[in-house]
């Protein structure tokens, strides 16, 4: 028994971002499609001319054994041509996962997979001030060091919540922790799945952080990226509920204070701290913030969902889901001047512009909601990453944003310069041009990239591929008299059908993300994903 568990546990821990896992199943499938393209024609029988046992006339019934011969030749052709295509899959896949940390290791990634089940939970209330008190100075205290992309990070455990995590800091490029300057706060929390790094990389962080100060767009300021991943890559909560770790408490709470306590010099003014996120993690933003409104002057939601979409909350019943619908827990809050900043694509299928639309309409003054609802742009890095500097600017539109640096604010108009600067400032969709909606085959664009005609096309181009390998190419090389052939027309064969397995795989493997983006709407154009493969390439520069 304990061999066998030792060698789940060994599966389970795999990396998934590692180069070194990537080239060997990058090796993995070159081998298998190698011994494919030479085993192939064992799965053909002996010689065209077969006996009448292989070779049954139009009006005899084929013997059993003649039939079971035929399955297990082509079962064996699909398992020889199927390993390489699997393998291929994989490779995009981790591929893909690399710069943007979706996924750990193969146990992150079956959690991930693993349905949930609707539970009865309840939100907790948070701890009292004594509970924080309570805890010595030094323990609020993180030691971070720099990773080697423009980050740095720290594994803190929180005195109160006692949730042990990886914690990623962006500072500007000259800080110093006694150079007499007073710093904002951006604390950005990750979507699922996700960690800390996704934010990193996938947003370009410590670029865009130093272009938006050296622009004077903001004050100086230091991002923060704490993880939510308590359990694993489980889907996270971002409230206390009974039974699980209390990490509302490690976001509105702890987080803050350990930045305090680590970065003497951030500034202690509300104006100055805003949180923001991007998908999961933007709803956990907007809730974070209804939870602790003396903390954040500032709100980014970037392709949040209105309802909760991910954790307890979303699979605790209708009426816990109900009750923590962003836009009705904004209506009701009690306004104080908060700051939102609300961003979705229309062809987003999440329905974050209707978000958007629907806390713009709920909101009550002095609180109050700038919507950023382009036509186009899917749930996708892409976007993310283009709106990331329109969030900065908007944030430092406010000359509240600067005195809590103090420092006074541009004069000016804050987005005149940014739009100069290829900046997008926000699209307020007027109501009658409102067309959100899911970005299915049927609605897009015939040969865009979830076009019904990208769809029809990639699958069939993938069946015609996995036809000529299963049915033709075991049969290349052979002479229809039987005799031997020669050594160049077996090599020639050999590097045919090499090749044929190695389209069939990629065909199979780009029709099968085809699928999965069309269903889950996450890029809505091929513009969006050859921008998505210049964003991963530069990913944290």
């Amino acid at each position: 028994m304990v061999p066998c568990l030792s060698d789940v546990s060994l599966l389970r821990s795999i990396p998934l971002t590692s180069l070194r896992t990537i080239l060997v199943v990058l090796v993995l499938a070159v081998l298998t499609t190698v011994v494919a393209a030479v085993l192939l024609p064992r799965t053909v029988p002996a010689a065209t001319g077969a006996s009448s046992a292989d070779r049954p006339t139009r009006f005899t019934r084929p013997a059993l054994r003649t039939v079971l011969r035929a399955v297990g030749r082509y079962t064996a052709r699909i398992v020889m041509v199927g390993v390489p295509v699997l393998l291929v899959m994989a490779l995009g896949g981790l591929l893909i996962n690399r710069p943007m940390h979706y996924v750990r290791t193969v146990g992150d990634l079956a959690k991930a997979a693993a349905p949930r089940a609707q539970v009865s939970s309840r939100i907790e209330s948070p701890p009292k001030s004594s509970a924080f008190g309570a805890a010595p100075a030094s323990a609020w205290k993180a030691s971070f060091h720099g990773v080697g992309d423009g980050s740095q990070e720290a594994t803190w455990t929180g005195p109160v919540s006692g949730i042990k995590l990886p914690v990623r800091v962006v500072l500007p490029a000259d800080y110093r922790p006694d150079d007499g300057r007073t710093y904002n706060v951006l604390v950005g929390l990750h979507g699922w799945v996700g960690d800390p790094q996704s934010l990193v990389t996938g947003l370009a962080s410590s670029k865009r952080l130093q272009e938006a100060i050296d622009a004077g767009r903001i004050p100086p300021s230091i991002l923060v990226f704490p993880s939510l991943n308590a359990d694993g890559a489980s889907q996270p909560d971002c409230v206390n509920i009974n039974g699980r770790p209390a990490v509302g408490t490690w976001i509105a709470q702890e987080i803050p204070r350990m930045i305090q306590a680590t970065f003497p010099n951030v500034t202690t003014q509300r104006a100055g701290w805003m949180i923001m996120g991007i998908s999961a993690g933007a709803y956990c933003a907007a809730r974070t913030a209804y939870d602790v409104p003396q903390r954040f002057g500032s709100v980014g939601v970037l392709s949040s969902f209105d309802s909760p979409g991910e954790g307890v909350l979303a699979h605790g019943g209708k009426q816990l889901q109900s009750e923590n619908t962003l836009s009705t827990m904004l209506g009701r809050r009690t306004p104080d001047g908060m700051r939102f900043y609300v961003m979705g694509a229309q062809d987003d299928s999440t329905g974050s512009a209707r978000a958007a639309w629907f806390m713009q309409d709920a909101v009550q003054r002095p609180d109050s909601v700038t919507i950023d609802t382009p036509r186009q742009g899917g749930h996708s890095w892409v976007l993310w990453n283009d709106r990331l500097p329109s969030l900065l600017t908007w944030w430092g539109s406010d000359p509240a944003v600067f005195a809590a640096a103090g420092l006074p604010a541009p004069d000016g108009d804050a987005w005149a310069g940014a739009k100069a600067a290829g900046i997008k400032p926000p699209t307020q969709t007027p109501k009658d041009q409102r067309t959100a909606g899911s970005p299915s085959p049927m609605r897009a664009d015939v040969f865009e990239l979830n076009g019904l005609g990208t769809i029809i096309v990639s699958t069939v181009a993938s069946l015609a591929a996995a036809g000529t390998v299963l049915v033709w190419a075991p049969r290349w090389g052979r002479r229809r008299d039987g005799a031997k052939p020669s050594t160049a027309r077996l090599g020639g064969a050999i590097v045919g059908r090499f090749a044929a397995v190695v389209v069939a795989a990629s065909l199979i493997a780009v029709t099968a993300g085809i699928g999965v983006n069309a269903s889950g709407g996450f890029y809505t154009s091929w513009r969006d994903l050859r921008a998505s493969v210049r964003v991963n390439d530069n990913a944290g520069k």
